[in-house]
């Protein structure tokens, strides 16, 4: 039996977060507000970072997360089928959130008992990042039936979870 593995020390920092919201006039004290002034009074925000600089590891900043697009692609693609009744959505535990997958399953599991389904393929993925450790997807996908082909849209919101992307809302137009 081997020894455990020394635990590596994550050093705590305070963030103070921000006022919800202002505080209203009535509820300053008089003294508080300068005469004439049109500003209220806020207290600065301020962050304590440990002396080095270092955050936790367990803050999902972007740079600890892989490259979105290949991964949002797969994860679409995993979907697809498990909507289709191809793929167990089991398989997609990792990858979403609770919500999701219970979405997923609900229609896979629909699909599944009205027989089999046309392949479905993922034609196109475009990822926006409007925050940090957060990406949004909007994927074209195609189905070939009756000797047409039919494209619709996907949306899906990912989230940095743990040092990968996890999906917690999806959209299949």
């Amino acid at each position: 039996m081997s020894a455990p593995a020394p635990a590596t020390a994550l050093v705590p920092y305070v963030r103070l977060a921000p006022p919800y919201q202002p505080p209203y006039d009535d509820e300053l004290p008089p003294s508080a507000l300068p005469a004439g002034s049109q500003q209220l009074p806020f207290e600065p925000v301020v962050q304590v970072l440990p002396d080095d600089g270092a955050l936790p590891s367990a803050f999902p900043l972007r740079r600890r997360l892989p490259d979105p697009a290949p991964w949002a692609r797969q994860f679409v693609q995993a979907v697809l089928e498990a909507l289709s009744g191809r793929r167990p959505v089991g398989q997609l535990q990792r990858m979403a959130s609770p919500g999701v997958l219970a979405g997923v399953a609900r229609v896979g599991a629909k699909a599944a008992a009205a027989g089999p389904q046309p392949v479905i393929v993922v034609r196109s993925v475009h990822v926006s990042e409007p925050a940090d450790a957060v990406a949004e997807v909007c994927a074209v996908i195609c189905r070939h039936e009756g000797g047409q082909t039919r494209f619709r849209a996907v949306a899906a919101r990912l989230e940095g979870y743990s040092g990968h992307w996890r999906c917690v809302t999806l959209q299949v137009g």
